[in-house]
């Protein structure tokens, strides 16, 4: 059993991957309210409002998703790395019980894997829409 739920969340996360990587990687609604899920808060913010986030709320929790492979992009200070395709395989989770603020290069994985946690009960996740790209783009620290 636990295996096909390792399999099913897999697929189901592959298949979100590519819908969550387009503009619309927010879970607001066409007002601009943020969104929530069933069991607590997933919404997308800008790298500005992820900025504020980080030094306001000093037990969140920065994940990145990407691959090792991808680091060489930079990382933002104090992120760890937990893969996408390890938490697609069941290996690793997410901390439970702080707020989290997922990162990927484009905001699509982290939104993925945003949507599947807070549907699990986690209670406080946030998306870097645009990931590191708009991180970068908004000249906004990394560290090599």
């Amino acid at each position: 059993m636990k295996r096909f739920l390792h399999i099913f969340f897999a697929t189901g996360m592959l298949l979100l991957a590519p819908i969550a990587c387009s503009d619309r990687n927010s879970t607001e609604n066409s007002q601009g309210t943020p969104g929530s899920a069933q069991n607590g808060i997933f919404r997308s913010i800008s790298p500005q409002e992820a900025k504020t986030l980080m030094e306001t709320r000093k037990n969140l929790v920065l994940v990145d998703v990407r691959s090792p492979d991808e680091m060489y992009e930079g990382s933002i200070s104090g992120s760890r790395l937990i893969p996408f395709g390890e938490l697609a395989r069941g290996r690793m989770t997410l901390p439970e019980g702080q707020p989290l603020l997922l990162i990927c290069a484009v905001g699509g994985r982290s939104f993925a894997v945003g949507q599947y946690f807070s549907g699990k009960g986690y209670g406080e996740i946030y998306n870097l829409s645009g990931g590191i790209s708009a991180w970068k783009a908004a000249g906004l620290p990394l560290k090599r």
